[in-house]
């Protein structure tokens, strides 16, 4: 039996974009995508005590947890900042950063729409909103990527 060489393993290549070197690595590109998704629940146990004010909102209001989603979006993530700037418009986010905090968009939002552009950005983290069932569900945008917590997943 023939022994595995490290080239036979690297999937990563250099290549030459707009005359710079350009390092193309999806196995790393994959490995740093998870360890973002996984600091995604710092984010969600930073926020939980709103995150349970909005589970207890969903409650008080009547609200089905099917029809709805409690959102945290770091307002300085790029996917963050995209969909605030859609359920907030015109907030001034500026004056939570003077005060040395990093804003975060927190709230309740309809969770057909949030289905709809995670099918688009995030084809994973869609599977999973979709197969939580009718429970509280928190959606992260923070690190640059997405992540899905069903209720069952906070802590």
């Amino acid at each position: 039996m023939a022994t595995a060489s490290p080239q036979d393993f690297c999937t990563a290549t250099v290549e030459v974009v707009d005359g710079k070197l350009v390092l193309n690595d999806p196995v790393g590109y994959a490995v740093l995508q998870a360890i973002e998704k996984h600091n995604c629940k710092n984010t969600l146990m930073q926020h939980i005590d709103r995150v349970k004010y909005f589970e207890k909102r969903i409650e008080e209001k009547g609200l089905n947890p099917a029809d709805v989603i409690i959102t945290l979006l770091n307002v300085d993530d790029p996917k963050g900042k995209a969909l605030a700037d859609i359920l907030m418009p015109d907030f001034d986010w500026q004056a939570i950063r003077d005060t040395g905090a990093v804003p975060y968009a927190r709230g309740l939002a309809g969770r057909e729409g949030i289905q709809s552009l995670l099918s688009e950005i995030d084809p994973e983290e869609a599977k999973i909103l979709r197969e939580a069932g009718p429970v509280p569900t928190v959606i992260v945008m923070d690190h640059g990527v997405v992540k899905i917590f069903p209720d069952s997943e906070w802590f």
